[in-house]
């Protein structure tokens, strides 16, 4: 029987304890907004004649966040949300990106670390199902479809955890089968298809 990798292949009892620096997330919450319309504003000009190819996001934040205590030991998170897109857009068979931004304002409950002891950061996800699009006007562009933004506030903690121990891999085991068949010619193998 192979061995396993583990603590010297023994998991009857615990090795040591072990402190791992990660990102925990406190507490977070998904608002979802079906068959909706984004008007987005452009960086650049979009010269006469575009027409409207797709959009995708790009990064989201979270500015100008105001935070006040509620009554059961949440905090209700004011402020406006951000998201950065790419629009591409055709003119005279040629594709051309420009940057975009759809800003809008948000009031969430939500858990905060307790006493203010860790440094949280309150963080946005965006995703845009895209339906459709059109360009309104020369910085202005208009798309329609589901989207979905992920709030949440994370904070780096150190975790004490109980472990085995570090990981004992065990030798690797290797076949005894050549690239060449006896004759030489190369091995074709039974999930390639044969030319």
């Amino acid at each position: 029987m192979a061995v396993k990798a583990g603590c010297g292949g023994s998991f009857d009892g615990l090795c040591c304890r072990m402190v791992i620096e990660t990102v925990r997330v406190f507490d977070g919450c998904m608002t979802v907004d079906e068959n909706t319309t984004l008007n987005l504003a452009t960086t650049e000009s979009i010269p006469q004649g575009a027409e409207f190819a797709t959009a995708r996001v790009v990064d989201s934040r979270f500015e100008n966040v105001t935070i006040s205590d509620d009554e059961d030991g949440r905090s209700i998170v004011r402020g406006d949300i951000v998201t950065d897109f790419e629009v591409t857009y055709t003119i005279d068979n040629a594709a051309y990106v420009v940057a975009a931004s759809f800003r809008a304002s948000r009031e969430v409950l939500l858990r905060l670390p307790v006493g203010g002891l860790v440094p949280y950061q309150i963080k946005v996800q965006s995703v845009f199902r895209l339906a459709g699009g059109t360009i309104v006007g020369e910085n202005a562009v208009a798309i329609t479809g589901c989207f979905i933004q992920i709030i949440k506030v994370t904070a780096p903690v150190d975790i004490l955890i109980p472990t085995y121990g570090y990981c004992n891999y065990p030798p690797c085991e290797f076949c005894q089968c050549g690239c060449n068949n006896a004759n030489g010619s190369p091995r074709v193998f039974p999930f390639l298809p044969e030319e």
